[in-house]
């Protein structure tokens, strides 16, 4: 297990991701063209009058482990709602919904499995009562492009789990795996977004994580001033 009982949610560990689970397409709120390399971080945000008015909301993003199935990804989005909680009690947070794709046992071939919105299986109007939560594109439209401004990577500590005490902790480390993104000429990183090619990591981190989902609130809230983070 790569990050204990983080790893056992199921939250993604081979790029282990937060910056914290077939349907038909979602009609987009914001095209992008593939040629959005071009595209400015933030430059919409600045000329944007939804943008404007989330100024001050911070999104939170997350994946899991791509082999997965539709059961265990749904348990990981409550896991993540708890942790949503806990940063509401700080700061005005929303979660983003991570678009679903082709799962191991969706096996109709002749049916485009990417870009799929949480709407085709959930009521959104009832998880919100819940927690505040909103579909990638509406996160596209809300804040003024395709970026991600932090991207951490969970992982495990390098000298392991040793036996005794249990002792929930978390640090930023030097990354024990190869980073699944490359960087583009722009200093972007580029990776899986959900099949939105388009999207880009503006920074990405390595974290050594043991415990909980909760125990990354400290990192979102005092490590980083990312207003997208994943």
């Amino acid at each position: 297990p790569c990050i204990d009982m983080v790893a056992a949610s199921g939250l993604r560990c081979y790029a282990g991701l937060f910056s914290v689970a077939a349907f038909s397409l979602l009609q987009s709120l914001l095209s992008f063209q593939p040629g959005v390399e071009e595209f400015s971080a933030g430059q919409a945000a600045r000329t944007s009058p939804i943008a404007a008015v989330a100024a001050e909301r911070r999104y939170l993003l997350y994946d899991v482990n791509p082999p997965e199935g539709f059961n265990l990804r749904r348990d990981v989005y409550i896991r993540v709602a708890s942790l949503l909680k806990t940063l509401l009690k700080s700061s005005d947070w929303v979660l983003v919904l991570p678009p679903w794709g082709r799962l191991y046992h969706w096996q109709s071939p002749d049916i485009h499995q990417v870009r799929i919105a949480w709407s085709e299986f959930f009521d959104l109007e009832s998880l919100n009562k819940n927690i505040p939560v909103i579909e990638y594109e509406q996160f596209l439209t809300e804040s003024g492009g395709p970026f991600v401004e932090q991207v951490y990577v969970l992982q495990g500590y390098a000298e392991g789990w040793k036996e005794g005490t249990w002792e929930e902790k978390v640090d930023e480390r030097p990354c024990l795996d190869q980073l699944m993104y490359s960087v583009d000429k722009h200093g972007h990183y580029r990776g899986w977004f959900w099949g939105y090619e388009e999207t880009r990591g503006l920074n990405v981190t390595c974290v050594s994580v043991q415990g909980s989902a909760s125990i990354i609130a400290p990192v979102l809230l005092q490590n980083t001033s990312a207003k997208s983070v994943m």
